[in-house]
């Protein structure tokens, strides 16, 4: 209990330190928000941004926005299409696809990787970075892997973070918890791309770059950070995410 309250004290102290700084107003890229449940999300950051839901951006536009993007958010939803990466075969496997969806983020990724904006990808969005970078998924979890560990909506599992791993120097307990709404995963990781975090059947619920030195930030994780703050606004798995992320986006609206 003790730790747990030191814990929650210091990212209290971070949120409002990050409240008390002032800066020019970011633009963060949400490739779909649902709910507007980001909107609501990155504020608690404490910094000044403006969230752009780029699935209502006009084809013609994207071009522009991408050019003013300080940060991007690839979010949640419906599955990859498997023809990206190899398993074309296996599409009748999966649940909704949006071909729409799947091109723009893969453009997003790409100029975000290539000029260095900061990015995170969020279950979904976690995925299809690993597939963006020649990584592929398991198509169904319940079909293809040997667990009694519920992925799927509504579902709350265990995590353990990697060691050594930025994602282990954002998150001070090295396990809790996490809410989970999927029903694929990562399976071969994208080269370049390492493990920070399992679940305890081994599924690879986090990937980052394994050189952090070239790139300001790019984290993927297969929970839901934006929707566990509403649980407690101090979760260790979605406050130290959020203002780690919003401070490189801040860096690049300077």
């Amino acid at each position: 209990m003790f730790r747990k309250a030191i814990i929650q004290l210091l990212a209290a102290i971070l949120l409002i330190a990050a409240a008390c700084q002032s800066g020019p107003t970011s633009l963060v890229l949400i490739s779909k928000d649902y709910d507007n449940r980001f909107a609501e999300w990155l504020p608690m950051a404490g910094r000044q941004c403006k969230p752009v839901n780029m699935y209502t951006v006009s084809t013609d536009s994207i071009a522009y926005y991408l050019s003013m993007a300080d940060g991007i958010i690839i979010s949640g939803g419906p599955d990859v299409n498997p023809v990206i990466y190899g398993k074309a075969s296996e599409t009748d496997r999966c649940e909704s696809i949006d071909n729409r969806r799947d091109s723009l983020e893969l453009r997003m990724i790409r100029y975000a990787m290539e000029n260095n904006i900061p990015l995170l990808g969020i279950c979904r969005g976690h995925q299809i970075l690993n597939v963006a970078c020649k990584g592929s998924l398991i198509i169904d979890i319940p079909s293809d892997y040997d667990t009694t560990v519920i992925h799927r909506k509504g579902g709350e599992h265990m995590v353990r973070i990697v060691e050594g791993t930025m994602l282990s120097d954002l998150i001070v307990p090295d396990s809790g918890f996490v809410n989970s709404s999927h029903h694929q995963a990562v399976e071969n990781l994208a080269p370049g791309f390492r493990a920070a975090a399992f679940a305890r059947d081994g599924i690879i619920e986090a990937i980052e770059p394994v050189d952090l030195d070239g790139h300001p930030f790019i984290l993927g994780v297969q929970w839901h950070p934006e929707t566990l703050i509403r649980e407690s606004e101090n979760h260790p798995f979605s406050l130290p995410i959020l203002l780690r992320f919003m401070e490189e986006v801040h860096k690049v609206s300077r």
